[in-house]
């Protein structure tokens, strides 16, 4: 964690921080460490345990061979082999297949850019015109440019403030860079190469909400961004007022309530809602969850005006979004394309098959498969088709179809299971059923299954669990026969 700014959270608080600091030292967590811990941050010895066993990247015994990633695009790869210690995805989608640590993003690898992964420059233009206007005027700048948030839900950003905003108490803002999605990488390619713009848009925000604690989140395995990301922060007018938390894995951690519980050194679970977080958020402040992509939209319409940001995208999703392109294409990375623009010009661009034979997996685990014949549905949020596939945050394999239906609708279903934070029964307990059914006796795979999971999960991770599912079956029964 770095240096804390005036308002200091509770004690608990520390408990993350504390066990991720155990086990970047020793290489796993044990029962003494995490006793050890608990005692230091004042909190019972089996609350911190319940806790740490929620993160899926802490080790509970001393580690052995070489970390290799499971996801998709790595599987695909000709060179791929049954990991000795998988990782689920090492966020490397671009370069399969990826062993070991992760490394910082790299430029190559930003196939198209636009003004979030344009060259940057050294001032802080932006927070200068933002401490001009005052957060009145910062936040109507926001509304009028149209900026919905960018972590996968799209919602209006201006209006996410406002609602934190209108309980005139003390508020926190986060910075959610946990990106923990397979296939998704976009963020990395922001804080690695990109840090001051999302360090900009952080401090736009801090100006306009006031907030009395700031936190940025970042995923515990990608040292390269956060450590571009720190590098920006001392550098900029904010040092020293942001906390810098690094998480320890866990899918589940896109859903923000799951987020704060973690921040707070609690169980990494999601929360029943209401309340929502900008109602009730960490440690009961109204609180402000933002992603590191909205983030640095903010910077770019405070230093070019709402007039400048809508001039790309379209009249009701308004800027550019960063894609996520993996498997098979000759030119796998990031591309930074209008919103409304058609999924397969991109695709095209990246040099994907032809249509024929072809599937798209749009939103990852938590989205769905898309036949070639109808991919070409415009780059904006919402649902692709009913099945399951959307634009989400970003994340786009290319597959070819039909070969690779199955083995792409197993490792999206089986990273579910493994990744459910186990809180909710429908989750809990229907993704391994539905992994099961898949993989032995597709004729298991019943409506009521598929409802429960769907219909009856407390967030939507499990809600959502049965897209990549759903829409293989419904495109390609045959595979599964």
């Amino acid at each position: 964690m770095s240096a804390a700014p005036a308002f200091a959270l509770p004690r608990r608080a520390r408990l993350l921080p504390e066990l991720v600091a155990r086990h970047r030292g020793d290489g796993f967590l044990t029962p003494a460490s995490i006793e050890a811990v608990a005692r230091e941050v004042g909190v019972p010895a089996a609350e911190a345990w319940e806790a740490a066993r929620s993160f899926h990247e802490f080790r509970f015994d001393a580690p052995g061979g070489e970390r290799a990633c499971a996801g998709i695009a790595c599987a695909l790869h000709p060179g791929f082999h049954e990991p000795e210690l998988p990782a689920g995805c090492l966020f490397r989608c671009y370069a399969p297949p990826a062993f070991g640590d992760e490394q910082p993003f790299p430029a190559e690898m930003v196939r198209q850019a636009g003004p979030l992964l344009g060259p940057a420059d050294r001032t802080w233009a932006g927070l200068e015109r933002a401490r001009r206007l005052g957060p009145a005027a910062v936040l109507d700048e926001i509304e009028e440019a149209g900026l919905r948030g960018r972590g996968g839900a799209y919602f209006p950003t201006a209006r996410k403030w406002r609602a934190a905003l209108r309980h005139g108490a003390p508020l926190a803002l986060v910075m959610n860079a946990e990106e923990g999605e397979p296939g998704v990488f976009k963020d990395r390619a922001l804080l690695c190469l990109r840090p001051g713009r999302v360090v900009e848009g952080l401090a736009i925000a801090m100006e306009a909400l006031r907030p009395a604690v700031t936190i940025a989140f970042i995923n515990g395995e990608a040292d390269p961004a956060a450590e571009a990301f720190e590098r920006a922060l001392a550098d900029s007018p904010i040092a020293g007022q942001v906390l810098l938390y690094r998480g320890a894995g866990g899918y589940v951690l896109g859903e923000e309530t799951a987020l704060l519980n973690a921040i707070e050194g609690r169980r990494a679970v999601p929360r029943p809602r209401p309340p929502l977080p900008v109602d009730s958020g960490l440690f009961g402040m109204p609180t402000v969850v933002n992603n590191v992509e909205t983030l640095a939209a903010v910077a770019v319409i405070l230093r070019e005006g709402p007039a400048a940001f809508r001039a790309f995208g379209a009249s009701d999703a308004p800027g550019t979004r960063i894609l996520s392109l993996s498997g098979r294409v000759e030119r796998p990375g990031v591309y930074e394309v209008p919103l409304g623009t058609p999924l397969a010009e991109v695709l095209d661009r990246a040099g994907s098959p032809a249509p024929e034979g072809l599937a798209v997996l749009c939103g990852g685990p938590s989205g769905g498969l898309l036949p070639g014949a109808i991919a070409d549905q415009p780059v904006l949020p919402g649902r692709y088709h009913p099945t399951g596939a959307m634009l989400g945050a970003g994340g786009v394999v290319v597959l070819e179809a039909p070969g690779d239906i199955r083995r792409a609708a197993l490792t999206m279903a089986a990273f579910n299971a493994e990744q459910s934070c186990g809180k909710c029964t429908p989750c809990r307990e229907g993704t391994p059923l539905l992994l099961e059914a898949l993989g032995g006796n597709p004729a298991e795979l019943t409506e009521d299954l598929l409802d429960a999971i769907q219909l009856a999960s407390l967030c939507g991770l499990g809600q959502m669990a049965t897209g990549p599912v759903r829409s293989a079956l419904a495109f390609w029964p045959e595979v599964f026969s």
